[in-house]
């Protein structure tokens, strides 16, 4: 019964780290998922010349496993909501597992795309990319580092209440 415990306890505080650590995975793979719509949206914008909302929802339809904000634009966009405002609302509500900041960055969009011309678009897409391009990087590392952290902290945290407790 004892040893029973003594693994259960093991078994939660690791999987909490293995939780935690996940969190910062699914972060970079947002990232990436993001990096990917705004080029296929640049792609989409210069070779078709549609307006951004029409761009959006044609990649609504096209990608599968596309950014979490994509379809909610596309939604928003179809309920009749000007596509400036449902980029801003998209981005800042339907993130995904983008931290705040990501999601800060890519709202800003909606002050160019479909407010200028198709070069100042693609300009502010480029930008948008870098500055989020960057903070994969940094997500990338913070995963690295802080991953095996918290695996091994919930790890030594179950190690710890045992002792402590016989």
């Amino acid at each position: 019964m004892k040893i029973g415990g003594m693994v259960l306890v093991i078994a939660c505080t690791t999987s909490i780290g293995i939780s935690f650590a996940r969190a910062l995975t699914e972060r970079v793979r947002e990232l990436e998922r993001t990096l990917a719509a705004l080029s296929s949206l640049g792609t989409e914008l210069s070779y078709s010349l549609a307006p951004p909302a029409e761009a959006v929802a044609k990649l609504d339809e096209r990608e599968t496993e596309s950014a979490a904000f994509i379809p909610a634009c596309a939604s928003l966009c179809r309920r009749g909501k000007p596509f400036p405002q449902a980029w801003r609302e998209a981005a800042l509500m339907f993130h995904g597992a983008l931290s705040q900041e990501d999601a800060e960055i890519l709202a800003g969009l909606s002050d160019t795309l479909g407010q200028c011309g198709l070069e100042g678009e693609l300009s502010s897409l480029e930008h948008t990319r870098t500055l989020l391009s960057m903070q994969l990087d940094t997500a990338r590392a913070r995963s690295a580092t802080h991953g095996r952290l918290y695996r091994t902290l919930g790890l030594l945290t179950g190690a710890f209440v045992i002792i402590f407790f016989i």
